[in-house]
């Protein structure tokens, strides 16, 4: 049995070297043979399978996913103040001359100056200017030129934009006009109103305030009947006059609130001289035509011309944005004691609060009355014949020593408090 199995090996060797090389397959675990030994049992040899050898999967690396950059945070808003003072108007020179035709209306302003500190401070400069230059031939009631110092005083007090469509606009026919725009351009402060012709007349009036837009547009009811001395062929190019007894003069307003939008406004301040002078309310007319003026997309009316201070109210679109609406701000340096009136001394300083976000939207979020006293010191107690004195509180300032002076401004703050109501009157503190 020995010898077979070793007869058996040596067979196997040389089928398997005979293999090499030829076209038969070497593996023999592919065939099953079969031997018949003599005198033994058939044995067969079971089949042979091959294992596949074992495989490693290859690795599979996902590209490297670039890190991502945060949004960066929406740029914080835009916040603006504007202010708004009432009507200029000098019933002579007031005391202020210094001789030599000078006048010096800057110590008026003692008192008022810290309080004149928005963005973009606007006043109704109800008079034409040094028409005849050097403060020659100044002149009161009932056709006024104001010495030049009035616009130094203002531009002093912290104002930087006149408004200058009023009745009194023509009061030194266009060459007053003409002057007055000269002297405003000497001075070194900008207005909105006046014209000389058509190219200026229908240029935008927009003022750049800290990337917020603001478009301003000045309308008048009145020139007196003065519109006679003005030549025909330019009045129209003058002064915008609007009516202020019909709404017939809101869809070409309107056309023009379109106009100002479309060169770039994102506020838009309406400026209107109008109504009933003395009176301490606007008419249902007056109402219908500023909140029209607003659905026509007007941001702020800036009312004036009563001498007397009359209501403030929000005015809500469709949109469900609102307006704010001034109907008149008063006198705020005009002295008119002597018509036993007592309103016509009091004025009020208005803040309008104002935020653009980055979308571009805009919010007049605050609005704030600072009520004012035009005081007349004949003593001079203050240093000054006139001192505009802001009342906060019921109180003037604490160097206001005379009791007759804070009785009066007492009076002053009780009366524009009952007239726009509490909610809007300034009380102190912080005003950003």
């Amino acid at each position: 049995m020995r010898r077979l199995i070793i007869m058996l090996s040596m067979l196997m060797a040389l089928v398997a070297l005979a293999g090499c090389g030829s076209d038969q397959p070497t593996d023999l675990g592919e065939y099953e043979y079969v031997y018949n030994l003599p005198n033994e049992p058939e044995t067969t040899i079971p089949a042979q399978t091959a294992t596949p050898a074992p495989t490693t999967p290859m690795p599979t690396t996902a590209p490297p996913t670039p890190p991502t950059t945060p949004e960066p945070p929406p740029p914080d808003p835009i916040h603006i103040r504007l202010q708004f003072a009432g009507d200029i108007l000098l019933h002579g020179g007031l005391g202020a001359g210094i001789g030599n035709n000078r006048f010096d209306y800057r110590p008026f302003f003692w008192a008022i100056r810290p309080h004149i500190d928005g963005d973009l401070n606007l006043v109704n400069m109800e008079t034409p200017v040094d028409v005849f230059g050097n403060n020659h031939d100044i002149r009161t009631w009932p056709r006024f030129n104001a010495p030049f110092g009035i616009v130094e005083g203002l531009i002093y007090a912290g104002f930087n934009h006149l408004i200058t469509a009023n009745n009194h606009s023509f009061d030194m026919g266009f060459s007053g006009l003409e002057a007055s725009l000269a002297n405003f351009e000497r001075a070194g402060i900008a207005q909105t109103g006046m014209y000389t012709n058509a190219d200026d007349f229908y240029a935008h009036s927009i003022v750049d305030v800290l990337g917020i837009r603001v478009g301003i547009i000045a309308y008048t009811d009145s020139f007196n009947g003065l519109e006679g001395i003005i030549p025909s062929d330019i009045l129209p190019y003058t002064v915008r006059r609007f009516q202020s007894h019909t709404m017939n003069s809101i869809p070409s307003m309107a056309e023009e609130i379109a106009g100002i939008r479309e060169a770039g406004a994102d506020v838009v301040v309406i400026s209107l001289h109008w109504g009933a002078e003395y009176v301490d309310q606007p008419t249902n007319m007056q109402r219908q035509i500023a909140r029209a003026l607003v659905d026509a997309g007007a941001d702020i009316i800036m009312g004036h011309h009563s001498h007397t201070p009359q209501p403030l109210e929000w005015h809500y679109r469709e949109d469900g944005n609102r307006g704010l609406i001034i109907y008149s701000l008063g006198n705020f340096l005009s002295d008119q004691i002597a018509l036993g009136i007592p309103a016509t001394q009091y004025g009020m300083l208005v803040t309008a609060h104002i935020k653009m976000t980055h979308n571009g939207e805009i919010t007049i979020y605050c609005a704030t009355v600072l009520p004012t006293l035009f005081a007349r010191d004949s003593g001079r107690t203050l240093g000054s014949p006139y001192s505009i004195l802001p009342v906060i509180g019921g109180e003037a300032p604490e160097r206001v020593a005379s009791s007759y002076l804070r009785a009066w401004a007492r009076r002053a703050y009780n009366h524009v408090v009952r007239i726009v109501g509490e909610e809007f009157i300034y009380t102190g503190g912080h005003r950003e």
